[in-house]
Parts: structure tokens; sequence; C-alpha cells
């Protein structure tokens, strides 16, 4: 399949790289993006958190990327409600995705194309990677140690600098495929559709406040992805949890802590019980 762009003579390209990032993986990548699109031309390229990109920001830019990590084996829904309230664009714009993994992106990259193009994104082309994975109940596989790292940040450069002459055609009125993605079926499949919220917040450890060893550093929500905890003085926790447990594991003095008995022996079935015991 092949999209055109009204052709116009102005060559000028403003890019957009909007990025997700939970520990900082995306962040890096979403930089070495940009870095490759400025060095290949771009007049200009604006690099921005998600949540600090309104629903109709994009109508200003001619080429536009959008990353994000992989979240049981999904992008995480900041990113779905974000492509969601999207302004339609009343002409298609080339863009490009990309993900950090720690091994299993399954259809990510697949389902944010469906949706980017509901919304008037041409998705041309797509950067992975590998990203350390934090994850609690992997506690000897599916760490990709050292990721992303210096030769994937460099092959995200590279990919920047070759989207750019994309993006150019595709204004220029040229015929320009958009990316295919496989689809991936299987367990995978289904967990990815089985390990949504409703499912995440009944089934997956809670977060339990240790009172005593919480010094009130407010460090939990200073690094909540999503702004669900809130200091009153205490923290509170609210219903936007994406079940990422980064708060549990910045936690200076262990005061927020998980059950993860049962998910590490059920992932780690090797590991022995008293190492997978979790906090």
């Amino acid at each position: 399949m092949t999209q055109q762009s009204p052709k116009t003579d102005d060559a000028a390209v403003k890019a957009l790289v909007v990025y997700f990032s939970q520990t900082g993986n995306t962040e890096q990548v979403a930089g070495a993006i940009a870095a490759g699109l400025a060095e290949a031309g771009c007049d200009a390229v604006d690099l921005r958190p998600i949540h600090e990109v309104t629903p109709d920001a994009w109508l200003a830019y001619r080429l536009v990327g959008l990353g994000t990590p992989v979240f049981y084996y999904r992008e995480p829904s900041p990113v779905r409600d974000w492509i969601k309230a999207l302004v339609p664009r009343p002409e298609p714009v080339p863009m490009f995705t990309f993900d950090t993994n720690g091994g299993n992106p399954c259809n990510t990259l697949r389902r944010m194309q469906k949706f980017l193009a509901k919304r008037g994104g041409c998705v041309l082309d797509s950067f992975e990677c590998w990203g350390y994975d934090t994850y609690p109940i992997y506690l000897k596989s599916f760490r990709k140690w050292g990721h992303p790292s210096a030769d994937d940040l460099a092959r995200a450069r590279a990919f920047g600098e070759g989207f750019v002459e994309k993006a150019r055609a595709m204004h220029a009125g040229q015929d320009v495929p958009e990316a295919r993605y496989d689809f991936v079926g299987g367990r995978y499949f289904r967990l990815s559709w089985i390990c949504r919220k409703p499912f995440l917040d009944r089934f997956f450890p809670k977060l339990n406040l240790v009172p005593p060893l919480c010094i009130r550093c407010g460090a939990c929500a200073q690094g909540c992805p999503t702004g669900n905890i809130l200091m009153q003085p205490d923290p509170l926790f609210l219903n936007q949890c994406i079940h990422c447990y980064l708060c549990e594991r910045i936690c200076p003095t262990n005061a927020i802590r998980c059950d993860w008995r049962f998910w590490t022996r059920k992932m780690n079935p090797d590991v022995p019980q008293a190492e997978s015991a979790g906090s």
C-alpha cells in the first residue's frame, strides 16, 4: 500500500518527536533519532515527552515520530490515550514509530500504525531496540542488560537520518510505501489481550505503603510516569496506575512494597523460592 501527500514546492520539514518513557530508555532512543533528523537537514526538530504535547500540536508539523516502551506486550495506556485524542489531520503526514522492549513487542507497532492512520498519520517506517527491563518478575531472564547500547543509539540516529528522505518524497507527491508488520499470534497475542488494566488491577500486586518507613521525599510521585501518586503528605495512590511498579523500585526506604511471590515463581520456575520471594 502506498500513500501520497499533496505535492508542494515547500521543502521545509519541521519535525516533532514525541515519546513516553518510564526509566529513560525510550527517551535516549528518541534523542538519538531526533539528532539524526537534524543531521539530515530538518529545519526544526522538537523533542518532547508525550504529556507535554497537546492533541492539536502535531498539526503544525510535517514529520512526526512517536516512541514508546512495551508494557505487557503492547503500548502503555498513556500512548494509546494520546493517539485517540489527536485532532485529525486534513491531509496525511509522514510518520515513524519506535519502541524499546525487553524481549517481545508482539503487535505493538502494528497496532499503533492502525490507530494513527485513523487520525491522519501515515507510518512509513519504524525502529526497535532492546531496553533494559526492570520489571520485578523477571529475575533472571528478559533483562537485556546494557541496552539501549551505544550501537543501538547509533542505529537510531542513522534511522532518523534516513527517514527524512522518505518524508520529503511523500510531501513531493511521490508514492511512498507504508510500513508493513507481520501479525504475531499465538501465546503472546493472547497475553497482550489478557494483560489489560481490568486484569492487572485485579490480579497483579497492589501498592502497599509502610507508613513508618516513608520519609515523604516525593520520589515516587515525581517518578510516576502517569501522575498517579499524590503527596498529601503521605503518598496517595490514584486509579491511573499502569502497573509499571517504578515507584516500588525507586523508593529509597523500601516504603512501597508489593508481594511478588506468586508471579516470580510463575515466570522464573527454576529460581529458588527464597530468591523469588519479592518484597
